[in-house]
């Protein structure tokens, strides 16, 4: 068997109509290049998902196109397809090495490149296959011309690259050479697997290295992408150059359409997204002044507890100093992780006798623990933390690092406008949460433990 020169192909005048519509299209392209990077990363995002799904799919994948861009982005396997998620992860991975290693590679067209890409494609799947051109015979039901006798393989492997490096830098049309040497792996049928995938990823390397782009034959064109194939086997390539060739003219219009669309919509997403933004600074406003009265509200209910302790007692001083509250650029920063300075929001100072205690409570950041909520996991939040001085000491312990204090306060913020309280159940030796608590419960329960626990 020998390989038909792609010189010795005749074409017709539909064809070369078509060829020479796809370097019309082409040439628009190129007359937007450089493409800006949104149009780029939209298209690629788009066609990699159907090449991937489209080639697997004519190959007898089951993959859906929705399962494909799942596994693609995320390595996610259904169940039950192993194998067939398999062959959707190896065929993106090979489509990378195409792009990325072999599209500017001046020696390309080698057995090496050839082999390399072809174990990647069958990794997983086929290692006993994969790299390797087959040892034995194989047959194609329903095909007129069967694959040659593998003792052919190398030998006309050799022919194939020998014509692909005189062939490519001359005068040929691209598509024309794409097409030929995507029916030369298909009719010499070099591996015991992955053929059809390997001559779909050679055609679209060469559209490449020419400046073109990808043609994506999708499985609803199955019949007549084997049709075309069959009278390539007879010599006869105007079917398959013409299916070949719509598709990277479809390609093509996506890149048009992407970037007509991005500087279309170019200013009307500039003010869509100036009218989000205005709206998100004010729902971000409305949000913080919600919780700012909250803050005022926790801080008066401590205020008026601890000023009955005082006026109750002759012995017994609670005295509340009070400070602003942060403003919204410092409650931003602290609930996305930023730090931010004067975040107390209260002391409260005990005096018993000679004995003095305070109690600064603070801002921080809330972090979820296990025992949140969905609803509590829902927004990053801030929260109110409470650290303990006694004396003169020159450093206070915060109550939330586990200080040994019998007092059980150690957070509070707010959740769909009501307060949780997060405390140290002395009896389950836990944290806990008390939610929709009211403010003054909250200052009662802290005075207590202070006067009782603290300062008998």
């Amino acid at each position: 068997m020998e390989l038909l020169r792609v010189d010795q192909i005749s074409l017709d005048g539909v064809t070369k109509e078509l060829l020479e519509a796809v370097d019309e299209t082409a040439n628009k392209v190129r007359a937007l290049r450089p493409l800006s990077k949104d149009v780029i990363d939209l298209v690629q995002r788009e066609i990699l998902a159907e090449r991937v799904y489209s080639s697997n799919t004519i190959e007898g994948n089951t993959y859906s196109l929705g399962e494909t861009i799942e596994t693609l982005n995320t390595g996610h396997v259904f169940l039950g397809k192993k194998r067939e998620a398999t062959e959707v992860i190896n065929l993106g991975k090979a489509i990378q090495h195409v792009q990325e290693e072999l599209i500017n590679s001046p020696n390309v067209h080698s057995m090496d490149s050839f082999l390399e890409l072809h174990g990647i494609l069958l990794r997983g799947t086929r290692d006993d296959l994969a790299g390797q051109f087959r040892r034995e015979q194989v047959m194609i039901g329903g095909a007129a011309r069967q694959p040659p006798d593998h003792t052919y393989v190398r030998g006309l492997i050799d022919d194939f690259f020998e014509q692909l490096n005189e062939a490519e830098p001359g005068d040929t049309n691209a598509v024309l050479l794409a097409t030929w040497a995507h029916w030369a792996i298909t009719r010499v049928h070099p591996f015991g697997d992955g053929n059809g995938r390997m001559s779909r990823l050679w055609q679209d390397l060469i559209l490449f290295r020419r400046e073109l782009t990808c043609a994506i034959i999708p499985p609803e064109a199955r019949n007549e992408y084997r049709s075309a194939l069959a009278a390539a086997d007879e010599g006869e390539f105007n079917a398959l150059t013409q299916l070949v060739a719509r598709h990277v003219a479809s390609t093509l219009d996506k890149y048009l359409t992407a970037q007509q669309k991005i500087h279309a919509m170019g200013q009307w997403a500039s003010e869509l997204v100036g009218e989000s933004t205005a709206r998100a600074d004010e729902q971000r406003r409305s949000a913080y002044i919600r919780w700012s009265r909250k803050m005022e509200e926790l801080r008066y209910a401590f205020e008026r507890c601890a000023t009955m302790i005082t006026h109750a007692s002759t012995e017994i001083e609670a005295q509340l100093v009070a400070y602003p509250i942060i403003d919204q650029a410092a409650w931003e920063n602290l609930r996305a992780g930023i730090g931010a300075t004067r975040t107390w929001l209260f002391k409260v100072v005990f005096r018993r006798r000679q004995r003095s205690l305070t109690y600064i409570f603070f801002f921080g950041r809330h972090f979820w623990s296990e025992i949140d909520t969905e609803s509590e996991r829902s927004e990053k939040r801030v929260c109110v933390l409470v650290s303990e001085l006694e004396g003169s000491e020159s450093e206070a312990k915060r109550l939330a690092d586990g200080v040994d204090s019998p007092v059980t306060i150690r957070e509070i913020f707010v959740v769909d406008n009501q307060f949780v309280r997060k405390r140290f159940d002395p009896q389950r030796q836990q944290d806990v949460y008390d939610r929709g608590i009211d403010a003054t419960v909250i200052a009662q329960e802290f005075l207590r433990d202070v006067l009782l626990l603290k300062m008998p």
